[in-house]
């Protein structure tokens, strides 16, 4: 087992509260998307309203990309941790990541996991079925 000096253990608890927080805003993320589309679903279907259905579609969208950002710095972060770990040499705190990590990680390919297509698919099928419930 290696032993990890004390700037290194630091580098990688500052690293993990990056994670940590990244981690915790995606999912916050994915709670205000659900009530706020929910809200506007419900009220475009309400008052018969097809443009308000609309706007829920593209406030699904907005929150899509934004949830992917946080996926995709949440990413990059994590490969940042796991060189940082593998490093043999002294802790150098670099909280950037690199151009290959950002690369690797991009907010579009995030925009299609697992984590996020479904669910924002999924809600702006359904705001637009609405509009055309509505229209």
């Amino acid at each position: 087992m290696t032993e990890f000096s004390d700037q290194k253990i630091a580098h990688l608890q500052i690293m993990q509260a990056a994670i940590s927080r990244m981690a915790t805003e995606s999912a916050r993320m994915k709670q205000f998307a659900l009530a706020s589309i929910a809200a506007t679903a419900s009220t475009a279907a309400a008052t018969g309203t097809a443009h308000l259905a609309l706007a829920g579609a593209v406030l699904a969208l907005l929150f899509w990309a934004l949830d992917a950002r946080y996926l995709a710095q949440e990413r990059w972060f994590r490969a940042m941790y796991d060189t940082v770990r593998q490093n043999d040499g002294p802790a150098d705190f670099v909280m950037t990541p690199g151009e290959e990590v950002r690369k690797a990680n991009t907010v579009s390919d995030t925009m299609l996991g697992w984590s996020v297509f479904p669910l924002y698919a999924v809600l702006i099928v359904l705001n637009i079925a609405i509009c055309a419930a509505v229209a």
